[in-house]
């Protein structure tokens, strides 16, 4: 059995009928196992948008539709209640890897199917 906030990410794909890969890494790592993906969440002129971005990446606020994008903590998994966007070259990655509701765990889907479950639209969102 998973700690709860894991197995309360693992519920989400397991309801969705959807095949991820959940990992607990050694104590000390950090690493993904492979392309990793970031959650970065916004206050967007008052509506919250959630971006899913490549690790390095730099999200440009501006792609975001609004004036004014302000940090945010990211909503729980799947991001109920948010906008979410997934940053298009993630899209060309076999498996995307992302924090799993702890920070010693980590999950990883194929990027469509991510995007399917937490009903994310592709975008172009990295600063040039």
């Amino acid at each position: 059995m998973w700690p709860p906030p894991v197995e309360a990410v693992a519920a989400v794909f397991r309801n969705a009928g959807i095949e991820a890969r959940l990992e607990e890494l050694a104590i000390g790592e950090s690493e993904f196992p492979g392309a990793g993906a970031r959650v970065r969440a916004y206050d967007c002129d008052g509506r919250l948008v959630v971006a899913v971005v490549p690790l390095d990446a730099v999200v440009d606020r501006s792609k975001l539709g609004c004036v004014y994008a302000r940090p945010v903590e990211p909503p729980m998994f799947p991001f109920s209640g948010a906008t979410v966007t997934i940053e298009r070259t993630l899209l060309n990655e076999r498996t995307v890897w992302l924090d799993a509701g702890s920070p010693r765990h980590v999950v990883g889907i194929s990027p469509a199917q991510l995007a399917r479950v937490v009903r994310a639209q592709p975008a172009d969102l990295l600063a040039d």
